[in-house]
């Protein structure tokens, strides 16, 4: 007895999907054509009383909705910091959070960059260029794009620190996920190195009207 057109229909779009997906390339399109084809699966399931594939993918839907929601949450928390003003706090729900005790060596110099860190609060110094920094400030971003990566100074906590940390691993993740990603970093860091000029251009003027003034 041949199946019901509908259970033919439904076998026919689910591999359809499953096809599609493999070719795309932005995750939450991808997770929502597998929820599609979950649902088709299902139907055929049911419909030709297979048990394995009806468990297989009633399985698979709730996690499919689950990554998806998650995905969308995470787009969206982003690009309200895309389209903010640069706040590095923005970040925050997104990064890890830890304590450091006092004479903790995060990296020292040379080292391949592998994370960037905000200082939520402590003291980080960082020896090589005498310059020690206090909650708020971020750090050890700019090295994770630099051609060879190596950290260009030591940070050590001068007291116990607690530090939200992103990993290069989940950058790279997040970029893929959603470009805005990656254009909240571009932002930042060129707001940072503009910030870094104008500190060098006001120190430059501080000292050129030293040296005259000693004339």
């Amino acid at each position: 007895m041949s199946n019901p057109d509908w259970i033919d229909a439904a076998l026919y779009l689910a591999s359809v999907l499953v096809f599609v997906a493999f070719f795309m390339k932005a995750i939450v399109p991808l997770r929502v054509v597998a929820i599609g084809s979950n649902i088709a699966f299902i139907g055929y399931a049911i419909g030709t009383w297979n048990i394995p594939i009806l468990v297989l993918h009633i399985a698979l839907l709730p996690l499919n909705i689950t990554r998806t929601v998650q995905h969308l949450k995470l787009a969206r928390a982003v690009r309200r910091a895309v389209e903010d003003d640069i706040h590095v706090e923005s970040l925050l729900p997104i990064m890890k959070r830890k304590t450091y005790q006092k004479g903790t060596v995060l990296f020292s110099m040379g080292d391949q960059a592998d994370a960037m860190y905000f200082l939520v609060s402590g003291k980080v110094r960082f020896p090589e260029i005498d310059v020690t920094i206090g909650p708020g400030n971020l750090f050890g971003e700019m090295a994770l794009f630099l051609k060879q990566r190596g950290r260009t100074s030591s940070a050590v906590c001068v007291e116990t620190c607690e530090l939200c940390t992103l990993s290069d691993a989940r950058v790279k993740e997040l970029a893929v996920l959603d470009p805005a990603f990656g254009l909240f970093l571009t932002k930042l860091i060129a707001a940072r190195m503009n910030e870094n000029i104008l500190a060098k251009t006001a120190l430059d003027t501080r000292t050129d009207k030293h040296v005259v003034g000693g004339v």
